[in-house]
């Protein structure tokens, strides 16, 4: 009976160790001296290349070439994959080729273990050991399924290619499966990834996003997916064909702030906002809306003119004060004054001009007629003042949005003028030059225009139109 039940046990426990499976590496994973992963397998990794880095291929591939009869390598390729911790995950696999797999993964300084899946302890294939860009490291493994696992060809691989897109590119993907949490990293946006088929649940956050989670399946008729994380602001658009206006924009209990139109993806904390537009001689333009997260609202506001309002047009009122000269051929100048008002583009002005030279003629002193007939010790000198008043227009009094105080228009008017000259002579002291000498009506005209305030003028006068000069001023407007 004794002998019976040992008999028992041993066929049991070699029972046990027919039907488990092993995995065995058989040759240590180094460096293949000399290596090139886009020499070598520039069909299958090639489109990882990335040409505008100094790195052009910051990954390496693990060769893992499989030992083992027909069955077991089939298997192999099924069910072994790569295993480096919760912030590195497997790029690419690739497992066309005869006796061995391939794994593309970044070059860094990872703990690899070789994952058999359910019922097979992870074996460490390579421990914290730093990785050369573009190079390959080889090893060999055995892989014993349970006698009692088939192989399932005919039902789909076990390991699936799968891509995840995700937007913002910058978001980072947590995934957990089997209890065991990985990072995927993101190129661009996107995860090509070649993982075993199964459910993986994740977490997905950026800043300034609302975070999401989920489940991914991963099979084969799943082997994309798309993201969109919903942003925790809302985003306003005002566009206008005038681009001078400006959009006041208040949210409900706190300061309003004001931008230029166009106005493109204002980041708005979710709330209710106040919008208003205004321009000159429209009615003004107010909104009320309710932003949401992840709203992306567009407005294009309607300005409608404002009716014609007499009271308003009638104490529209500018007032230009300018200091002016007078420059005649002889040479001669005087100084003086314009002062003036404008309502609604039509105004009046008066100015006054003199050398302010006073000459005192000798009493009883007779007049020159004849400039011959002046002895050749004499000195020469004369006195002039004007004055004028008349209208003034503006020609941009009717234009639409133009700047504040800015005009441009002409001014004529006439008023009284004298112009002396006097010859001093030993004989009679100072007499009056008669051919030289004009009182008078005296008439000027000219141009008169202002930029946001700062105004000049130019235009002509004349003394009995037989003495002219011209006449230039600089002033303000307001």
């Amino acid at each position: 009976m004794m002998r019976k039940t040992l008999f028992t046990t041993i066929v049991l426990l070699f029972g046990l160790s027919t039907f488990a499976q092993t995995l065995t590496v058989t040759k240590e994973f180094t460096l293949v001296p000399n290596s090139s992963v886009l020499a070598m397998y520039k069909n299958q990794f090639g489109k990882w290349e990335k040409a505008d880095l100094d790195i052009t291929f910051p990954y390496a591939v693990i060769r893992m070439r499989l030992e083992g009869n027909a069955r077991e390598v089939t298997m192999a390729k099924q069910r072994l994959t790569l295993y480096l911790g919760t912030q590195t995950a497997v790029l690419d696999r690739y497992a066309q080729n005869s006796n061995e797999l391939l794994f593309l993964i970044p070059a860094r300084r990872p703990t690899i273990y070789i994952d058999c899946g359910d019922g097979c302890d992870k074996v460490l294939l390579m421990e914290n050991q730093q990785l050369q860009s573009n190079r390959v490291y080889d090893g060999v493994v055995h892989f014993v399924p349970e006698e009692g696992l088939s192989t399932i060809v005919n039902q789909g691989p076990a390991i699936q290619s799968f891509t995840l897109r995700v937007t913002p590119a910058n978001a980072q993907v947590i995934v957990v499966s089997s209890g065991i949490k990985q990072e995927w990293i993101l190129e661009n946006g996107e995860a090509n990834l070649n993982i075993m088929a199964g459910q993986y649940r994740y977490t997905v956050s950026a800043p300034e996003y609302i975070t999401q989670e989920g489940t991914l399946i991963v099979d084969a008729a799943h082997s994309d997916t798309t993201i969109n994380l919903i942003s925790k602001f809302g985003a306003l658009t005002i566009t206008h064909e005038d681009k001078t206006l400006m959009v006041d924009v208040q949210r409900l209990g706190a300061a309003n702030a004001t931008y230029p139109v166009p106005l493109k993806e204002l980041r708005c904390v979710p709330g209710t906002y106040i919008l208003s537009v205004k321009k000159q001689r429209h009615i003004p333009w107010t909104d009320t809306l309710e932003i949401k997260a992840g709203d992306n609202i567009a407005l294009s506001p309607v300005l409608l003119p404002k009716e014609k309002d007499p009271v308003q047009s009638s104490v529209s009122i500018n007032t230009f004060v300018l200091a002016e000269v007078g420059l005649a051929k002889n040479p001669e100048w005087g100084v003086g004054l314009m002062f003036g008002q404008k309502y609604n583009g039509i105004g009046w002005y008066v100015k006054g001009r003199s050398n302010f030279t006073l000459l005192f003629l000798k009493e009883g002193g007779p007049d020159i007629n004849d400039y011959a007939t002046v002895p050749d010790s004499y000195r020469d000198s004369s006195s002039e003042w004007v004055i004028d008043a008349g209208l003034v227009c503006d020609f941009l009094g009717k234009v639409a949005n133009k700047p504040k105080n800015t005009n441009l228009g002409m001014y004529v008017g006439a008023g009284y003028g004298v112009r002396t000259r006097c010859l001093e002579t030993v004989a009679n002291g100072w007499q009056k030059y008669l051919p030289n000498s004009y009182s008078g009506i005296s008439v000027d005209a000219g141009v008169i225009g202002s930029i946001y305030g700062f105004t000049l003028s130019a235009g002509v006068n004349t003394i009995g139109f037989k003495y002219m000069e011209i006449e230039m001023g600089v002033g303000y407007t307001f």
